[in-house]
């Protein structure tokens, strides 16, 4: 048998420490990005956010309209609708943001668990269902998951 020299096992031992830290690299790398991704998938969110709700400042009645299951959508009038849903359609912005950084792994689970609870509960507000409207596709095959009360 053959005797591997002190050499050959420096140069191999340094081999696995340059591709550890390759590695390593690759791996933060990979995680900058999804932090990136989700800081855009935030920024859009906030935008969203501050053009649906800015209209309702210093409006008290919003708070009122702020429960769907506290009122009757029928019978509110005009103001009250476009209020009700404003709030809706901001609502469904901020769990959209948490469904896509629950899926890229930046959300924590028992966080995840209480909002898959409003997301059904709000999905089922059946007089609201219409500001739902189009979402992200892998946000609306999720939503197309949920039991539709409203059948």
């Amino acid at each position: 048998m053959k005797k591997v020299s002190l050499d050959v096992w420096i140069q191999f031992l340094g081999m696995l420490g340059v591709l550890g830290g390759l590695v390593f690299v690759g791996m933060e790398m990979q995680l900058s990005q999804r932090i990136a991704l989700a800081g855009q998938v935030q920024a859009r969110t906030q935008m969203n956010v501050e053009r649906l709700l800015s209209p309702m400042e210093g409006n008290l009645d919003a708070l009122r309209l702020w429960a769907p299951e506290s009122f009757s959508f029928e019978l509110l009038n005009e103001d009250e609708k476009l209020i009700a849903v404003a709030i809706h359609q901001w609502r469904f912005n901020m769990l959209e943001n948490n469904f896509t950084q629950y899926q890229m792994g930046l959300f924590a689970e028992d966080y995840w668990k209480e909002a898959q609870q409003r997301i059904e509960l709000y999905y089922n507000a059946c007089d609201l269902r219409f500001a739902v409207g189009e979402r992200v596709r892998s946000f609306q095959d999720y939503l197309d998951t949920i039991p539709d009360r409203c059948q």
